[in-house]
């Protein structure tokens, strides 16, 4: 058993010393509401899952759904084909940045788990499901969580009626032609901001960890996603997860991991185990500032480093 529980319970108790640092991305005035002193860990091994703290409470899954959103692309179309539209080079710039996309060498977002990058896979799946485009989402998200999952309106309508850059992210993207000038722009945006707003807690990320670790096998055996589609993931999660914090978490923890802004941090590897966390107060790159330091102390406590 590589997790026990009393490793578990110190990594927790380390996560307790930091709660405090960071601030909760209030940007959008719905998540500055959560309760900020929450944390959790939880992993799964052989099916079964264990938890520490909060691991029940649910909050918005945030931009870990881009891992979600890119899985259903490569369903449709090839990693060389999506490549014309977003690359896959790591960012050096923070997650919702204006300036990268206007510098892009290419014109073209860095990466699928940037905001602009992931803007542009919603546009290219609503033009294979149209209307029906977050239902597939909310499906697939489902497999990807273990359960049947929902999504928040009040945090949807919240991203909504702050979405500033994001706006500014896809008037630019339509501005250089990235994106056609048809393109749908208020359903791709509430379908973004729907995808972002879908409720988790910290098991349903150790699901998703568990699938992207065990080449896309569940934890019942049922096929989500391909081995290669999975071994994409973990070389994108690995290389842009963090945004441009993900070259010192390679240090720091050495897995590969998609974080988002509602404090949530889903990691993968190549040992068919499942391994997440949870702590809303967030570092100045948009990561779980307790959720770091908890999965380095067991990494370096357990060897989970793959470098």
């Amino acid at each position: 058993m590589i997790y026990s529980e009393e490793v578990l319970g110190k990594a927790l108790n380390l996560g307790r010393k930091y709660i405090h640092e960071g601030a909760v991305a209030d940007y959008i005035p719905e998540l500055a509401k959560v309760d900020a002193n929450k944390l959790a860990i939880s992993t799964i091994e052989d099916g079964n899952i264990y938890s520490v703290g909060d691991s029940k409470v649910r909050y918005s899954i945030q931009s870990i759904v881009k891992v979600i959103l890119y899985a259903l692309a490569m369903e449709n179309y090839k990693v060389s084909e999506l490549k014309k539209y977003v690359g896959v080079r790591p960012s050096a710039k923070p997650f919702n940045s204006v300036i990268e996309l206007e510098l892009s060498e290419k014109k073209i977002p860095v990466n699928p788990f940037i905001n602009a990058g992931a803007i542009i896979i919603v546009a290219i799946l609503y033009n294979v499901y149209r209307e029906k485009t977050f239902d597939v989402i909310l499906e697939k998200a489902s497999q990807f969580l273990g359960e049947d999952v929902d999504y928040s309106r009040e945090i949807a309508q919240s991203e909504k009626e702050s979405s500033f850059t994001n706006r500014t992210l896809i008037y630019l993207m339509l501005a250089k032609g990235i994106l056609p000038s048809d393109t749908k722009v208020e359903e791709v945006l509430d379908t973004y901001f729907k995808a972002c707003s879908i409720l988790v807690n910290t098991e349903n990320l150790a699901h998703m960890s568990y699938v992207i670790s065990n080449n896309g096998l569940d934890i019942e055996g049922k096929k989500v996603i391909s081995p290669n589609e999975a071994r994409v993931l973990r070389s994108l999660m690995a290389t842009c997860g963090t945004y441009d914090y993900s070259g010192d978490f390679a240090i720091r923890v050495g897995l590969p991991a998609k974080s988002g802004v509602g404090g949530g941090i889903v990691t993968a590897s190549n040992n068919k185990t499942g391994l997440a966390v949870y702590a809303p107060r967030l570092d100045t790159h948009g990561n779980s500032y307790s959720g770091v330091r908890m999965l380095e102390y067991l990494s370096q406590e357990l060897d989970l480093s793959i470098y």
